[in-house]
């Protein structure tokens, strides 16, 4: 994927969710503030970045390893990864919503990396993903707050909206600037 790829993409589901959430935020309450103790979204959520996880793993070069047999990772990350579902199964789809978040930012940096001129605004929205990622995965309770104070009432839902789209706006803008 090149630059302005990325900018389309990123620009694309910022203005979709700002769109959702400023439109039907009513409408969308229910399953938002459901989804942190969702048990369906945890297992799907939590699956897909233990994959990631491990698609990463399997990519490592074994000077990274330090000596140590692949296997060994992959039987204690996976050991841990599946212990989550009982040790850590309050929010856990909100931690996976945090992990998943960090690897996305690591690709649009990648992506980014080398084209700085171009690259300022989405590394900025990267950045800003980045914070909230660790912020969520550290405490989740906050994202499961905030999702509940966005849509208590349809104002806040449209002021998140807004913000959203304009933030997915600027980056879709920054595709057509992109050499």
């Amino acid at each position: 994927m090149d630059l302005s790829s990325a900018y389309l993409l990123v620009g694309g589901l910022f203005c979709l969710a700002g769109l959702l959430l400023f439109c039907c935020g009513e409408r969308l309450a229910a399953p938002l503030n459901a989804l942190p103790r969702s048990r369906i979204a945890a297992i799907l959520l939590w699956s897909a970045a233990l994959t990631w996880f491990f698609y990463h793993l399997a990519g490592i070069s074994e000077v990274d390893l330090a000596g140590f047999p692949r296997w060994s990772f992959f039987a204690l990350f996976g050991g841990a990864g599946i212990l989550a579902f009982k040790f850590l199964e309050d929010l856990l789809s909100l931690r996976a919503i945090a992990v998943l978040t960090l690897f996305i930012c690591n690709e649009l940096l990648k992506i980014g990396f080398g084209h700085t001129p171009y690259s300022v605004v989405l590394a900025g929205t990267a950045y800003l993903l980045i914070v909230g990622a660790l912020w969520t995965g550290a405490s989740p309770y906050v994202l499961r707050n905030a999702i509940a104070f966005t849509t208590q009432n349809t104002s806040r839902a449209r002021i998140v909206g807004s913000i959203l789209f304009l933030l997915g706006l600027t980056n879709f803008t920054a595709s057509f600037f992109v050499k």
